[in-house]
């Protein structure tokens, strides 16, 4: 019986999970974090060709890029930047979100209007910020893991 209702469900989300001609998912906030999201890939950005680059003595900015995905279809695309800050405290490093995500999802309130695209980032950030990303990128860039 479980199978057939797990069966019920993923038929129902096709239907309600359809590339609008914008090319964005609209989908509820319950209906988003109902689905599994899971890390594709992240990397770290090329060095900075700035002036301070190569400057003995110079703060070093280690940044990157992490994109998730949804296994449903279609599928649901975030993507941020990141940065890891030098901290003076009980850690020497930080996990920080730099900017709002990257998305191919626009929220919907229960009616069905959309959120605008300013809320809409808003509350995906607040979705990005409860995702263990940081763990996933320790080992996705290579950073060891006792340090962070």
């Amino acid at each position: 019986m479980a199978a057939l209702w797990e069966g019920v469900c993923l038929a129902l989300r096709a239907v309600v999970m359809q590339v609008s001609p914008d090319g964005l998912l609209r989908l509820s906030i319950d209906e988003l974090l109902s689905l599994p999201i899971e890390h594709l890939v992240s990397g770290l950005d090329g060095p900075d060709n700035g002036p301070l680059a190569c400057v003995c003595g110079s703060e070093t900015v280690i940044s990157g890029y992490t994109e998730w995905v949804s296994t449903s279809f279609p599928a649901v695309s975030i993507g941020w930047d990141w940065e890891l800050q030098l901290l003076w405290h009980d850690r020497p490093f930080a996990w920080r979100r730099l900017g709002q995500p990257r998305t191919n999802v626009m929220l919907v309130y229960a009616a069905g209007g959309d959120t605008g695209w300013a809320r809409n980032l808003e509350l995906l950030s607040t979705v990005v910020d409860a995702l263990p990303w940081q763990d996933r990128l320790v080992r996705a860039v290579g950073i060891a893991p006792h340090l962070c």
